[in-house]
């Protein structure tokens, strides 16, 4: 997954162009028997997305009773801020790395801050 299929699919034009905090929750699930590779990929970028400029918060979720299911929640300052973190080499390396391990195209659903 490039940087164009994120911005042409998965994030939509209003999130990229805002200047306030955005928000968004996902889901991902791995492929049967890929669920370790994929727990290894997601744990290699977490402390890299976090040290980014404008990341507020990035934190991702799973549940021992379903393996390989994986929930995201990100706070970023504006959607510059997200356009920079998903256009960064390791996020590059990751999207290409997860294509492959992942059983459907991840879910998102983004979020406007009331305040």
């Amino acid at each position: 997954m490039s940087t164009d299929d994120i911005t042409d699919g998965l994030i939509p034009a209003d999130i990229l162009a805002s200047d306030t905090p955005v928000a968004v929750y996902g889901y991902a699930r791995a492929k049967a028997g890929e669920e370790g590779r994929l727990l290894g990929e997601i744990q290699a970028i977490i402390g890299l997305t976090r040290k980014e400029d404008g990341c507020e918060q990035y934190v991702v979720h799973t549940t021992p009773d379903q393996p390989g299911a994986f929930a995201f929640y990100e706070r970023w300052s504006s959607g510059a801020h997200l356009l920079a973190h998903v256009s960064q080499p390791f996020m590059q390396t990751y999207f290409a790395a997860i294509a492959g391990l992942i059983a459907t195209e991840p879910e998102a659903h983004w979020l406007h801050p009331l305040s």
